[in-house]
């Protein structure tokens, strides 16, 4: 479920018609949470000493609608929460923050292909959220407001999410680690098949991570030292260290992506060590199957005057002479200690 926080003013002309809500929260000055349904979402935001959670499917064209004509979003808010562009930011807009931030859909690690964001807006009283698909720390999110999250203000739901966000990432680089640490137990057996393509599935994964925080930990970090004023002492505290935990996961994907590397390089090995392997039997085989090769091709020059024509026990003798070769073969390689 989702809690939402809004109000300033009662605005002088009533938004566009309203739209599905994903979901929508309202919490009262006694801090008693309801949920707002569709139609009375601008009786929600025209409340006095109400909190407003908003949250809207951005493909949904009546979310757009109400969006674009709802007098209460800036300008520059209205272009961000209806834009396409996925560059992770937060700055001021008005009186409030808007930015778009990362988040994971609910199968990041079977798809990584693309990585989710969610845009928002937040001022003293409402928090204005939009995304395309279903997020995991979103979602998160909701059912912490179900089982009773206190809500104060609307950046304790941007804090609460970046934790859920610090979660999830952290729950997924686990996993990467378990696949990483089967995967070695896999090659040191010499069981691995298609090593190589299953760390360049992890590696890929890591690589997206990696570009999905590091921006959205800058951005986060640069909006510490340009809080509105309305953020007080403690909040931009909790904040802080929510963004400071999110920047711990950093140091645990280098150390999954320079596993991913070692574990590269020690399949490269294994790969180089059976080939190099095949080689050397295959020279092995060459060298005894050569002087009997050479004894097979002269006596099937079919040319006259070759010995053992009218010999019936001929060809038992060129078979014979053949082992022979080939066992003076072995015994030479023996000697310098080639095979």
């Amino acid at each position: 479920m989702t809690t939402s926080e809004a109000v300033l003013d009662a605005p002088e002309a009533p938004c566009a018609p309203p739209p599905a809500l994903v979901c929508g929260y309202s919490v009262d000055s006694m801090g008693q949470m309801a949920v707002i349904a569709d139609h009375a979402i601008d009786d929600a935001l025209a409340a006095e000493d109400t909190l407003v959670w908003l949250h809207f499917d951005q493909s949904d064209p009546a979310a757009r609608a109400w969006i674009e004509g709802c007098p209460r979003l800036p300008d520059s808010a209205k272009d961000i929460l209806l834009g396409s562009d996925a560059h992770m930011r937060l700055e001021t807009a008005g009186e409030g923050l808007v930015g778009v931030v990362g988040d994971l859909h609910h199968e990041f690690a079977e798809r990584s292909d693309h990585l989710d964001v969610l845009r928002l807006y937040l001022d003293n009283r409402c928090l204005i959220s939009a995304r395309r698909s279903p997020e995991t720390a979103v979602d998160k999110l909701r059912r912490s407001l179900g089982e009773g999250l206190r809500v104060e203000r609307p950046l304790t739901l941007v804090t609460q999410f970046l934790h859920h966000v610090t979660d999830t990432l952290g729950d997924l680089m686990l996993d990467l680690s378990d696949r990483l640490q089967a995967l070695e137990d896999r090659l040191l057996d010499g069981t691995a098949h298609r090593a190589s393509e299953e760390l360049g599935r992890v590696r890929r994964i890591a690589a997206r991570l990696r570009r999905h925080m590091v921006p959205q930990q800058h951005a986060l970090l640069g909006l510490i030292s340009r809080l509105p004023d309305w953020v007080q002492g403690p909040d931009a505290k909790r904040l802080q260290n929510a963004i400071e935990r999110l920047g711990a996961l950093g140091h645990d994907l280098d150390l999954v992506q320079e596993r991913c590397r070692l574990l590269q390089d020690q399949a490269s090995a294994k790969l180089m060590e059976s080939t190099n392997r095949n080689l050397y039997l295959l020279s092995i085989v060459t060298a005894l199957a050569l002087p009997p090769t050479l004894l097979s091709g002269i006596f099937g020059m079919n040319l006259g005057g070759l010995p053992g024509q009218q010999n019936p026990f001929g060809f038992w003798y060129g078979i014979g002479f053949m082992a022979l070769t080939v066992l003076a073969t072995v015994v030479v390689l023996r000697k310098l200690r080639i095979l």
